[in-house]
């Protein structure tokens, strides 16, 4: 079954506030297009956009759009920068890598907390992996992965972590299990040169388990 447009708003439309949807992403441009699709989705149902860039990713995510030739600055989108010099859209908060994480973490919940108490938001969580890699011991781990359960049922957020699978699952600590764990909705995307499957390895929606879905990623930039 193709993953027209049509269906993919009707999951995200479906997708309670407070739940938190994780993409592991193996495709080629993966998180690029899906991070586009999310924006055009928030812009059509006219909702707020919060983007979480940890360590510059959403640069990346500009710059490969260019290269695709879809030119988008993101302008109308609220970011927290962790890590990183590359502005992109409206940043409100830099916060810098501490050693300790609480120390960051306790900063972005802050901020995070003032957004998300001005109305509800299509959060978008790029680069996690990024962040996960520079953590050497296992109480930095769980302390990252405590601020994340902490947002769990917020509802002013559909949030949407999109994590590279690839190099998550070959960190000293890798997140995946313990995020598929805290995620209400798990989503695979694999394939490559552009095209790919998306399925669900957990989802609320009986409808959608078991089902396989086909994805070009070209046809996605045409939304």
């Amino acid at each position: 079954m193709e993953m027209t447009k049509e269906i993919v708003f009707e999951m995200i439309d479906k997708t309670p506030f407070g739940n938190l949807v994780l993409i592991e992403d193996e495709i080629d441009y993966g998180f690029v297009v899906v991070t586009y699709a999310l924006v055009r989705y928030a812009r059509e149902r006219g909702m707020k956009i919060m983007i979480d860039d940890n360590l510059d990713t959403l640069f990346l995510v500009k710059k490969h759009l260019e290269l695709l030739g879809v030119h988008e600055d993101f302008s109308d989108a609220i970011v927290i920068k962790t890590g990183g010099k590359m502005d992109v859209g409206r940043v409100v908060k830099r916060i810098p890598l501490e050693t300790e994480p609480v120390i960051y973490l306790s900063r972005y919940e802050s901020m995070a907390n003032e957004v998300f108490s001005e109305g509800k938001y299509i959060n978008i969580v790029l680069g996690l992996e990024r962040l996960f890699a520079f953590l050497e011991e296992s109480r930095g781990f769980y302390t990252v992965l405590d601020s994340i359960r902490g947002f769990l049922g917020n509802k002013n957020r559909k949030a949407f972590y999109i994590i590279d699978k690839n190099i998550a699952s070959n960190l000293k600590f890798n997140p995946l299990p313990e995020l598929e764990e805290i995620a209400t909705t798990v989503a695979y995307l694999r394939g490559e040169y552009g095209k790919g499957k998306v399925n669900f390895g957990k989802n609320p929606f009986i409808e959608f388990l078991g089902k396989e879905f086909e994805i070009s990623l070209e046809k996605v930039l045409r939304w």
